[in-house]
């Protein structure tokens, strides 16, 4: 190594060393992202189970008809999977019968692609994975691999995801100040209705579940009944506010939910 030969050129030298240090600095701090799985999940975990769902990307849609013209596909990271646009590119592969084929995709944002899937592929019936891969396009290495989430072909189209119905729960009154409650709801079409698709209820202040929503911990009992825990931070004042049940993605619900059949509204109510 030649050290600089005036000050004006041990200045600039060091500006290099420091400029390289703080951007390895931060390329670490990404990559420990992808390898280490640390922090907190983007999306509440799935109803009913113990820990996580392992999958770290979401489809939408999940499914296609055999036959289908090209496909738009939304892939939306879940838990602390970040997606790239520049230099280190995220794009979307189709698997299929050991022959893994790159999508044209588009970056929307860090938690978000786009990508078309042809006609081509969507011409039999297949369950094919479909995963994102990041590379460093300069240095032409992988950076990053996401998990692979199925997505089906079928001969017809998918059975319509039903409309829940509620026609009870309980209880309906706490007193501000409780701990956890766990209420039961009473009603009809609940159930899981495909690749995270299922019932999951929702206390809501006006019925506006994008702005006033909050997503609580459900498990499926039957067909007739959930259960739900609403946790003791929305009992601690007076409030009246309405249960609703949404038959939907709750992993990929980046629309505000908005599309999903749900059910009529229940009314409960933290007294004095």
């Amino acid at each position: 190594m030649h050290l600089p030969s005036s000050p004006e050129a041990a200045k600039t030298w060091s500006k290099l060393v420091i400029n390289r240090l703080a951007w390895l600095a931060v390329a670490s701090t990404i990559i420990c992202q992808f390898a280490c799985g640390g922090g907190t999940l983007r999306q509440p975990p799935k109803p009913g189970s113990s820990g996580t769902p392992s999958a770290n990307i979401s489809l939408s849609p999940g499914n296609a008809t055999v036959g289908s013209p090209d496909l738009t596909l939304t892939v939306q990271a879940l838990k602390n999977f970040i997606f790239f646009g520049g230099h280190w590119h995220s794009s979307v592969h189709w698997s299929q019968g050991g022959v893994d084929t790159p999508l044209v995709t588009t970056f929307v944002s860090s938690s978000q692609l786009t990508a078309t899937v042809p006609a081509a592929l969507l011409a039999s019936a297949v369950t094919a994975q479909v995963h994102v891969e990041t590379w460093d396009i300069i240095e032409n290495s992988r950076i990053a691999t996401s998990n692979s989430v199925p997505f089906q072909v079928a001969s017809s189209p998918p059975p319509p995801i039903p409309t829940p119905s509620i026609s009870s729960i309980s209880p309906s009154t706490v007193t501000a100040g409780s701990p956890d409650v766990t209420i039961t709801i009473d009603g009809a079409n609940f159930g899981h209705f495909g690749h995270f698709v299922w019932s999951t209820a929702f206390w809501t202040t006006n019925g506006n579940l994008h702005d006033t929503g909050t997503w609580l911990q459900t498990t499926i009992v039957s067909s007739s009944q959930l259960t739900a825990v609403i946790p003791t931070k929305l009992l601690q004042s007076p409030t009246s506010v309405q249960i609703v049940v949404i038959n939907g993605d709750i992993m990929g619900m980046t629309d505000g939910y908005f599309g999903y059949p749900r059910s009529n509204s229940m009314t409960f109510s933290v007294t004095p």
